[in-house]
C-alpha cells in the first residue's frame, strides 16, 4: 500500500491541488481574502480574511458564517452555540461582531486558514 501511494505522490498532489485551487485577493497592503477549497453546508466556497498585525496574522471569517445563517440576529441559541464551538476548537468570538479569529504566527498561518476552514463548515451545518 505504501509503494502505491509513494507511486501516486500522493502527498504533494493533494498539496498541489489545494494550492492550485486556492484563491487568494489582496484587499489592502497588509489583509487579504482567501478562497478555499471547501464549501459551505449552503454550497458556497468558505472565505477566510488574513490580516497582518505585528509580528502575528489575525485570521478570520469577519463575522460572514453567522450573517449567512441568520442575518437578523434573531437566533440567539444560534449564536451561542456557534461561540460555544469556536471558543472549544481554539478561536476567538466576538460578540459584536460575531466574528470568529485567531491569531497566528508566521509558520502556523496554512493551518490556522484550514482550521479556520473547517470550523466554518461545521457551523454553517447549525443553521
Amino acid at each position: 500500500m505504501k509503494k502505491l501511494i509513494d507511486d501516486l505522490d500522493l502527498k504533494n498532489n493533494i498539496g498541489a491541488w489545494i494550492a492550485e485551487h486556492t484563491q487568494i485577493e489582496r484587499l489592502s497592503d497588509d489583509t487579504f481574502e482567501i478562497a478555499t477549497t471547501e464549501i459551505d453546508s449552503y454550497g458556497d466556497t468558505i472565505y477566510c480574511f488574513l490580516e497582518k498585525t505585528g509580528d502575528y496574522y489575525r485570521i478570520s471569517d469577519e463575522g460572514n458564517i453567522l450573517f449567512k445563517l441568520d442575518p437578523g440576529e434573531t437566533d440567539e441559541n444560534l449564536y451561542r452555540t456557534a461561540e460555544e464551538i469556536a471558543i472549544g476548537a481554539g478561536f476567538d468570538f466576538d460578540e459584536s461582531s460575531c466574528e470568529i479569529s485567531v491569531l497566528a504566527d508566521k509558520e502556523s498561518v496554512a493551518q490556522a486558514v484550514i482550521k479556520l476552514a473547517q470550523l466554518q463548515i461545521a457551523v454553517s451545518y447549525l443553521g
